[in-house]
């Protein structure tokens, strides 16, 4: 921002410019915010999916529990979990709930005036539904009429989120969520504790040997976690420091700039772990019932994938089980017609998708019954392969400049960023004084000198099965810093000049107007001074190595109205670390 007497005019001006820049420089493409919500929907899908399974598990459970104290204390339990999981994802879909108020200007998030549908870009009145909307159960207000997710208006939104989760009210609203994650974590693991000390299910050694395992099982396996868990009941806030050596919070770390629509991604997919977790604490609570005699009469394929949504290249891997198996069955296990090995009664299938789609997966689990004979179990499943995207943006301009630390944000949907290997290159090809250090996401380039006039950034990322992938790159140009204006102190060389203004300036300055970046200075090095006046006695001269004032002082002296000066020669060196010739500066005394 200029200095100076610059009026209140040009001064908001400069701002406006600024926050135009900046958002020019966080602009996400479209592609990207949809993918986010076809993510989302994705992960709703096999959520419902394994809810479904999970109430078909529980209803079987229910089935026999008549007579089988076991299975009646089970079930008991099985119902503890589902009320945990139910409270977690109502404590969720609040949050997203008052994000969605906030993207459309609401500054309460309770404020029932705002109303959540505005955020979503739906049809107008009197349009039909889109066909391809199903089963949306999120919002009450949306399921009437849509059914996935629709695109969000505010979806590349950088700010309100973390106003919600950082900034207000101390940071309390993102503490509160990961503390709600660990909780419904330690929760859930706590009913296969409790069932241990069941006087029907834990009474037999075998059994209460079987929850013990399942429940240290699940806690090793379980993504419903939030900061840097010690054990499966003992939590800590993980912590990471930026540049300046502030803590950042489990939840800054994660939205911090995301946008909205990966934030409703991350919050669908916290979701979908818990939803899983409760199905695999429910099946565990099942298979204790036989697990001392090997015997149960109730059986349903389940399919417990650790995620239903990979990248293409990545490697999908699925567990497929009968819920309350006898592992010591003869079982055969086919998805899609073909055969999969089985292990202790566990079908382990992978497959490696190479064009992005959803796949779906017919299983089909042959169990021989105790009288002889075979029965046969059906069921389905269905995953989502996506092609790979990085976004990678410059948080200013989509230009580096040489000699400043240019801030870059990069993202890959589905990846953790800690998985980000990221490296800048000469556009051209050849050496580059092009330097980018960062982590997770966030990023520096800094370039030494002008030796290309663009570079490219190269994002790849670290697959779970350790393989390295090509999620793209991005040219951005090299620039250097534009040339400053020169002026006495804060005294501007702009029409005619007040001379005693000038005199209790001690030093020149260099000052950038509107510039992208605030905080970037000039040192002036030297300069030459000539004035001429009617009491000069013809013209005056003087000159200086440095940025000194004094040479001219006694010729201002000399100076009055309609006298005439100019400052030539004017060098300057800025953040690269040359020497610049800068602009001549002239003006009338008054």
């Amino acid at each position: 921002m200029a200095g100076g007497n610059v009026s209140p005019r040009q001064k908001m001006i400069n701002m406006m410019y600024l926050v135009l820049t900046a958002l020019l420089a966080l602009n996400v493409t479209k592609e990207i915010l949809l993918a986010f919500t076809v993510i989302d929907n994705s992960l709703k899908k096999s959520t419902s999916n394994i809810e479904v399974k999970t109430v078909q598990m529980v209803s079987q459970l229910q089935k026999i529990s008549g007579d089988n104290q076991a299975a009646k204390a089970a079930l008991g339990f099985c119902n503890e979990a589902n009320k945990v999981t139910s409270d977690f994802i109502g404590g969720i879909r609040e949050i997203k709930t008052h994000l969605l108020r906030y993207s459309v200007g609401a500054l309460d998030p309770n404020d029932k005036n705002i109303k959540p549908e505005n955020a979503f870009s739906l049809p107008k009145e009197g349009e039909p539904a889109r066909k391809d909307f199903k089963f949306y159960p999120a919002f009450p207000w949306v399921e009437t009429k849509y059914g996935d997710m629709p695109e969000l208006k505010a979806g590349d939104n950088l700010d309100e989120h973390v106003r919600y989760f950082n900034e207000e009210l101390a940071g309390k609203r993102g503490k509160d969520l990961e503390l709600l994650i660990n909780q419904t974590r330690v929760k859930l693991l706590l009913t296969l504790k409790k069932a241990q000390a069941d006087v029907d299910l834990g009474k037999n050694p075998e059994t209460k040997a079987f929850l013990i395992s399942k429940m240290n099982e699940l806690s090793m396996k379980t993504s419903l976690t939030a900061g840097d868990v010690k054990d499966p009941f003992d939590s800590k806030s993980g912590k990471i420091t930026n540049k300046e050596g502030q803590m950042l919070d489990w939840s800054e770390q994660y939205f911090h700039s995301t946008p909205l629509a990966a934030v409703f991604a991350i919050l669908s997919k916290i979701e979908n772990d818990a939803k899983l977790l409760e199905s695999e604490v429910c099946q565990s609570l099942a298979e204790s019932v036989s697990a001392a005699d090997f015997k149960f009469d109730a059986i349903i394929p389940v399919v417990a994938a650790k995620t239903g949504a990979v990248v293409t290249g990545q490697t999908y891997e699925a567990d497929i089980l009968l819920a309350a198996y006898n592992s010591k069955a003869d079982m055969k296990i086919f998805v899609n017609g073909s055969s999969i090995p089985v292990e202790a009664g566990v079908g382990k299938y992978k497959v490696t998708p190479q064009s992005p789609g959803t796949n779906t997966l017919d299983v089909k689990i042959s169990v021989p019954k105790p009288g002889g004979g075979e029965e046969i179990k059906v069921g389905k499943a269905e995953y989502t392969a996506f092609a790979p995207s990085a976004a990678i943006s410059a948080d200013a301009l989509a230009v580096f400049y040489v000699g400043l630390e240019n801030p870059v944000s990069i993202s890959v949907g589905g990846i953790d960023p800690s998985n980000y290997l990221v490296r800048i290159v000469n556009e051209q090809g050849g050496p580059t004084t092009a330097q980018i250090k960062g982590s997770k996401g966030r990023y520096n380039v800094s370039i030494a000198k002008r030796t290309d006039a663009k570079v490219k950034i190269q994002v790849a990322v670290k697959l779970s099965d350790g393989r390295v992938k090509s999620m793209g790159d991005k040219v951005f140009k090299v620039n250097r810093v534009p040339d400053p204006r020169f002026q006495c102190g804060g005294v501007e060389f702009k029409g005619s000049v007040n001379v005693n203004a000038l005199k209790y300036q001690k030093a020149a300055t260099a000052v950038l107007d509107g510039f992208v970046y605030e905080g970037v200075k000039f040192r002036v090095t030297g300069y030459k001074f000539m004035a001429v006046g009617r009491r000069t006695n013809g013209p005056k001269f003087a000159k200086s190595g440095n940025a000194d004032l004094s040479p001219v002082k006694a010729i201002l002296d000399q100076l009055g109205p309609g006298d005439l000066m100019t400052f030539t020669d004017i060098t300057a060196v800025g953040p690269d670390g040359t020497e610049r010739l800068l602009d001549n500066a002239s003006a009338q005394v008054k």
